[in-house]
């Protein structure tokens, strides 16, 4: 069978003091204040609790603006991944990144018995329909990356995403998807309590962040939409 355009060039992817006498009642106030601190100080030892510098992201599920009537009619469709729209601050590598990542997930889940990529970027609609139809396969995925903020220490990073799948025989507009996902931002309590205790504690053995969620953000929206587009109407939370 002759190679499509798609296949051919297709790409593997701080202490203070007292200055007053100490006696009477000053003194047993001392003596209250110092045990205050060594219980404070016992506690900290004990509860190291800082805040969690990893933060599971929360997911959006899905928004789906349009979609075929009968979805299996689809189910035997070739299909070509152009290469991802992103923000001006980005590579265009990362393009190329997300469309072999939509592939590798499409082709995973059986979505569709045939995914192909392109590195050749697309201008608009018309052009991405000019390439899918050149390239001989039914539908095109003319995706968006609109945001990718990676975490920082308290987290923080954000994603969205959008994606069509374009009949490139009709030119209509066959799914249109867009999710996004957002991992909260731990702030750490610098209330007054909280600092005094820290004061008087060992500092904190921060466990490892773990991997970084922005790369893992995106993967889990590309197994969803694929989900979709296989049918499902709920998605794994």
């Amino acid at each position: 069978m002759k190679k499509s355009k798609f296949e051919s060039i297709a790409w593997e992817e701080q202490g203070g003091g007292i200055g007053r006498g100490l006696s009477g009642q000053p003194l047993r106030l001392l003596g209250c204040a110092l045990l205050l601190v060594l219980l404070l100080a016992s506690c900290g030892a004990k509860q190291q609790q800082p805040g969690s510098i990893y933060v599971p992201p929360v997911k959006g599920a899905p928004v789906v603006y349009l979609h075929p009537a009968e979805p299996g009619h689809y189910r035997q469709a070739t299909v070509g991944v152009l290469p991802f729209r992103v923000p001006a601050n980005h590579e265009a590598a990362q393009g190329e990144a997300l469309a072999a990542l939509f592939r590798d997930v499409l082709l995973a889940k059986e979505v569709f018995p045939r995914v192909v990529t392109s590195r050749r970027p697309y201008g608009d609609f018309e052009d991405a329909i000019a390439q899918g139809r050149q390239a001989g396969v039914d539908l095109v995925l003319a995706g968006r990356l609109h945001r990718a903020l990676d975490a920082t220490e308290l987290g923080g990073a954000r994603a969205e995403m959008s994606i069509r799948l374009i009949n490139v025989h009709s030119g209509n507009t066959v799914w249109h998807i867009a999710q996004a996902m957002d991992q909260p931002v731990d702030h750490h309590d610098v209330g007054t309590w909280n600092r005094i205790r820290e004061s008087f504690s060992l500092p904190p053995i921060r466990p490892s962040r773990g991997a970084p969620p922005l790369p893992n953000m995106l993967a889990v929206m590309a197994e969803d939409m694929s989900e979709v587009l296989k049918g499902a109407r709920q998605v794994p939370k």
